[in-house]
């Protein structure tokens, strides 16, 4: 038998974006892992001498309000958008599977559990941070948690669907027939079958997460202020934008780069798992 080879343009269709996003995400990641070994200036050090100085040999993408290092500012503050997107999708991803497992599969539950998911859910996204973190106060964990309650009614709700289209399939109520508990029917085949559905729902979440991250840190929120941000970096340099465009282009361009490199990621994922698009 001859093997099948995928020719380029089918290759580039179906492994393109996974490539491409894998590839920015790797540099973004890359840049978060080795910042001190990229830039020899402290992100967080004032220097009065050296405000708002266009990018220049010493200092390649300028300084900021403070005479602070801008790449520096940018790679360290690519370590807080990582850590804040993972940290979210993780949290939602394992709080939205048992909550759905436990709705899909045992009905009385799911009257209750879902009920309240629903209410969450009436509340617009951004809304329900602000009023988060205005509750649980600054701080990066606080703003991981913040930022999960509004997204795990929708990962909670996508797993109960799941359960209930196969908790009645035959192999499972053989497997209860059998005298096999409810952990090991879950666990061994209700939950498996799931896995790619989350698998692509926790890519594809990283990107939203990003902007959300930002947008809060542009409003001053979640954050100490002390902590380099990409948000917050356009929210102090948009008063000078016209005068000093670099205080924002860059923490900007950062932004666009880390959204776009997930969300290709997410959508290559996505084509390579989703049952539905093979």
């Amino acid at each position: 038998m001859k093997m099948r080879r995928l020719k380029p343009l089918r290759f580039l269709q179906k492994y393109g974006r996974l490539i491409i996003g894998g590839a920015i995400i790797a540099v973004v990641l890359f840049g978060a892992i080795f910042a001190p070994l990229l830039t020899d200036y402290d992100p967080e050090k004032i220097n009065v001498l050296n405000v708002k100085k266009p990018p220049s040999a010493e200092h390649i993408l300028g300084t900021d309000l403070y005479g602070r290092d801008m790449l520096s500012r940018i790679l360290y503050g690519s370590r807080t958008t990582l850590i804040v997107a993972l940290g979210v999708q993780t949290l939602v991803t394992i709080a939205g599977t048992i909550l759905g497992l436990i709705c899909g599969y045992y009905s009385k539950a799911e009257k209750f559990l879902m009920r309240i998911l629903d209410a969450f859910s009436t509340i617009p996204n951004l809304l329900l941070c602000l009023m988060m973190v205005s509750i649980f106060g600054a701080g990066t964990i606080n703003l991981i948690v913040a930022m999960s309650i509004s997204a795990i009614p929708g990962t909670a709700r996508m797993v109960r669907n799941q359960v209930l289209s196969l908790r009645e399939k035959e192999y499972i109520e053989s497997e209860k027939a059998m005298g096999a508990s409810d952990l090991r029917t879950v666990g061994l085949h209700i939950l498996p079958a799931c896995s790619s559905y989350l698998i692509v729902r926790f890519s594809s979440g990283l990107a939203g997460s990003v902007l959300s991250m930002t947008s809060l840190s542009y409003l001053g929120l979640g954050l100490s202020p002390l902590i380099p941000s990409w948000g917050g970096m356009v929210y102090e340099g948009q008063n000078f934008m016209f005068g000093t465009p670099h205080l924002v282009f860059y923490p900007a361009l950062a932004i666009c780069i880390a959204v776009f490199g997930f969300s290709l990621l997410g959508d290559g994922v996505r084509d390579l798992l989703d049952p539905k698009l093979r």
